[in-house]
């Protein structure tokens, strides 16, 4: 039998962001830089962190990111994401626990636009020659710091970055009602590097996870500069009714 989360999306949406519309233009984004960690999860807690629509990978697991935006319509920002692997029917997707940018124009935009889960902080990203290093402070407290050690050149090809899943708030018919929207950007890889991944701190309750998100084994990390976007949105589905039980629509071209 196919495993469900075991989230309280009642609960958990009243603190995600209210959108009005999902007709917002797409962003093109150049010259981007990512690091992106990925470590398996105790499985237990984590379910509490998937929608009942959606199914918890297996072995269940986290995708670390932060990411150097150059320029875009609101300027240059950082910006950092907390995401649990998970299905969506037969598609692997990346569910958004919580996000962080150096920037309150991008954060604006990133909720109203794309339903980011975001506040600000403090987002670094450093490139050196035998490491890549991504941190997140708060209030004066380190929230995330990760590093990739031992960087060695692999192709683009070799990466995969999931499409995101967001939880946000939506008004239909006069109330609000929860929805997941996806984002999908689309990448082309400029350089991939691949090496040792390090996490050195998570404070999993500053990203919305509560102490439900546990790092466990290291599996991968890549650190690439690509260009890619932020793109219109195509599809929403229910975050209860799963996707093969018609829980999933397009949204108008």
């Amino acid at each position: 039998m196919p495993l469900f989360g075991k989230q309280d999306v009642q609960t958990v949406a009243t603190r995600a962001p209210l959108m009005t519309g999902f007709d917002s233009e797409p962003w093109e984004l150049k010259g981007v830089e990512i690091l992106q960690l990925s470590f398996e999860v105790v499985e237990g807690p984590a379910e509490y962190l998937v929608p009942p629509a959606l199914h918890p990978s297996i072995p269940p697991y986290a995708a670390l990111s932060v990411a150097r935006i150059p320029a875009s319509p609101v300027g240059p920002f950082m910006l950092a994401q907390v995401r649990l692997v998970v299905r969506a029917g037969i598609r692997p997707r990346a569910y958004l626990l919580g996000a962080y940018t150096d920037s309150e124009k991008a954060a604006t935009e990133l909720r109203a636009r794309w339903g980011f889960s975001i506040n600000t902080g403090t987002v670094t990203l450093q490139s050196r020659h035998d490491r890549v290093i991504g941190q997140v402070e708060r209030d004066g407290q380190t929230i995330l710091s990760m590093e990739l050690e031992n960087p060695e050149l692999i192709s683009g090809a070799d990466v995969t970055i999931l499409d995101g899943l967001h939880l946000v708030r939506k008004v239909e018919n006069g109330k609000e009602v929860p929805l997941i929207v996806q984002v999908d950007p689309e990448y082309v890889f400029h350089s991939a590097n691949r090496g040792r991944p390090r996490l050195l701190a998570l404070q999993s309750d500053a990203w919305g996870a509560e102490n439900r998100l546990r790092c466990t084994y290291p599996m991968h990390a890549v650190f690439c500069r690509c260009d890619t976007d932020l793109p219109k949105l195509r599809f929403a589905m229910d975050p209860v009714t799963p996707v093969t039980q018609g829980g999933s629509r397009r949204l108008a071209a």
